[in-house]
């Protein structure tokens, strides 16, 4: 099958400053494929180019054969349904229920009737273990199930590619592990395609089918996060892996 994703010669620049520098990658149809580095790599500008909120200097970004950059008005609409995303900060409306948030994408993008709506939001929640809490509003729960109620949030148009930052970002290794669990378990149940930007070795470890790499602004290796941290040779890469300072 062809990739669900291709980024193709994509480069970013800010005034005279290139951010990413002629990067090309693919990602799989049901992987989940983790974009890895260190601060100011250029990690959360690659995600903002994929979803849309930017727009590159030159290269090419598509989703199922389509165009995000190139796309008319029309056309991008159609692809953006196609994804969801859930921000480091969970980004709830904190006026809102929990069962709120996740209903808001309907109510915005579907002609719905309200009652077929609470259902789906409601089954959202059920999905990643919050169907009792969708009462809750935002400042009454974890971080942990603010993370969960976001993802919920992301999945509402039942989009074919998720993209999260940093899910597990202030969480405790617990709740950190059980939300990879829930990854893994949507991945697999509902062959959703994952892209994570993550700079968490066990949550890498523990959930990537591949992995990019960055480092100022280039990709400096891919493939499987294992073999690359067991037997690559590039020095950046163990430096990572293995926590070096040189």
């Amino acid at each position: 099958m062809p990739p669900i994703i291709e980024v193709k010669n994509l480069t970013v620049k800010y005034d005279t400053r290139i951010i990413l520098d002629d990067m090309s990658f693919t990602v799989n149809s049901g992987e989940i494929f983790i974009v890895l580095g260190g601060s100011g790599s250029g990690k959360t500008t690659l995600l903002n180019q994929m979803i849309g909120l930017e727009k590159p200097y030159k290269g090419q970004i598509t989703i199922e054969g389509d165009n995000i950059v190139t796309a008319a008005f029309e056309k991008r609409l159609r692809i953006l349904r196609k994804i969801g995303v859930m921000y480091q900060s969970g980004a709830l409306f904190g006026s809102m229920t929990l069962l709120e948030n996740v209903a808001l994408p309907l109510e915005e993008l579907t002609d719905l009737p309200q009652e077929a709506i609470l259902a789906i939001a409601h089954n959202k929640l059920s999905m990643v273990g919050l169907g009792e809490f969708g009462n809750y509003m935002p400042a009454e729960i974890s971080g942990g199930m603010k993370k969960r109620s976001a993802i919920a949030r992301a999945m509402a148009l039942d989009p074919k590619i998720l993209f999260l930052d940093e899910p597990s970002a202030g969480l405790d290794p617990i709740t950190s592990a059980q939300l990879d669990q829930l990854i893994l378990n949507l991945s697999q149940v509902l062959g959703i395609t994952f892209v994570i930007v993550s700079h968490e070795l066990s949550s890498i470890f523990a959930i990537a089918d591949r992995i990019i790499m960055l480092h100022h602004g280039k990709i400096e290796a891919q493939g499987d996060p294992r073999i690359l941290r067991d037997k690559s040779k590039n020095a950046f890469v163990q430096q990572f892996f293995h926590r070096k300072f040189e």
